[in-house]
């Protein structure tokens, strides 16, 4: 990373922080843009003479509830212009990464800055967050890992390296443009919300129920869902009052192309007992996908019709699918360019 990056770094990872993953209950922890000593030279940098440091953009932290455990996320925030993205780049900063996930694990230095919570039961895991600063790159990301070999990135055994490339970022900036307007319209509240959780045969979910985080692998993942309690105004007399009733946000990252897709969206939203017929909880459904289908909704139209089939014709089941609000959200643009954000041209 160049000087003039740098320099800006600290602003950087509270930009991103507060505009991308405060919504997701994440935290901040320790200082930002700070190096710390490489404590297995022997296998890290053999060749260099002195001492050899790996460098720590920003830390994250946040609970994972299947996990019953804290993660810290050691971040690598990297800035490139649409031809700069390569293989090569990649391959350099998840070997850097990797190597840094190694030492931290085991360094004095990296648990004083970071672990501020003693005795908790934690994971450190790395991520290299990659945006694009022209906005031009439109190619699949994980096309350049076809050029990559896995055993060359030196990642060990029982470390996870995550990666938010420009397409994720763009997705995660879209929702929180979204929520955003729900919240000016009073339509999802400002605090009362969780990320659900459910109850699988092998993982139980822990902690506070309506504090519970997204991981990065649900952000990640097709789907999210979240369960939100009702929404309140204050009138011009100090009253409250509700503006919207308690309900589950599903946003869904896919195009629609098929009427499978969403078949098998409303068989997880039946596992996970959100179509339990509670007329008083309203579930809205919001489409986040460059490429959506331009048959999306008569897809979903026929998804419906031959859901409600495969239950037999079952009119309970159809008119709850019905109640659904479905909506296409359109894309945002992020602002993560260098004249926004301080990086040096």
């Amino acid at each position: 990373m160049s000087g003039g990056e740098r320099a800006n770094i600290g602003k950087i990872a509270e930009k991103i922080s507060d505009d991308l993953f405060k919504f997701f209950k994440w935290e901040v922890v320790g200082p930002a843009n700070l190096n710390f000593l490489c404590v297995k030279k022997e296998i890290h940098a053999k060749a260099k003479a002195g001492d050899h440091h790996h460098p720590t953009d920003v830390v994250f932290k946040y609970f994972d509830p299947y996990a019953n455990k804290m993660v810290y996320l050691h971040t690598d925030l990297k800035s490139y212009a649409k031809g700069s993205i390569g293989a090569g780049e990649i391959r350099k900063a998840l070997v850097s990464l990797a190597k840094s996930i190694d030492c931290a694990c085991v360094s004095p230095e990296w648990r004083e800055r970071y672990l501020l919570t003693r005795g908790e039961r934690y994971l450190i895991n790395g991520m290299l967050f990659v945006f694009n600063h022209d906005d031009l790159y439109d190619r699949d990301f994980f096309d350049h890992f076809k050029e990559l070999k896995s055993e060359n990135l030196h990642v060990k055994a029982g470390q996870q390296l995550h990666i938010v490339e420009p397409a994720l970022i763009n997705y995660i900036a879209t929702l929180r443009q979204d929520i955003n307007s729900l919240i000016v319209n009073n339509t999802f509240p400002k605090k009362k919300y969780t990320f659900l959780y459910p109850e699988m045969t092998l993982h139980k979910a822990a902690g506070e129920y309506w504090n519970r985080p997204a991981t990065v692998e649900m952000i990640a993942s097709p789907y999210l869902i979240i369960h939100h309690g009702e929404v309140y105004e204050t009138n011009e007399d100090d009253e409250k009052v509700k503006t919207y009733g308690e309900g589950y946000l599903v946003y869904y990252r896919r195009s629609g192309a098929s009427e499978y897709e969403f078949m098998y969206l409303f068989d997880a939203l039946s596992r996970f007992q959100i179509l339990n017929g509670d007329k008083d909880k309203k579930i809205r459904i919001r489409i986040i996908c460059k490429d959506s289908s331009d048959r999306l909704k008569s897809n979903y139209k026929a998804a419906i019709a031959n859901y409600v089939r495969e239950w037999n014709e079952d009119e309970h089941r159809r008119s709850i699918l019905e109640r659904i609000d479905l909506e296409v959200v359109t894309m945002a643009v992020h602002n993560y360019k260098a004249e926004h954000v301080g990086w040096e041209p």
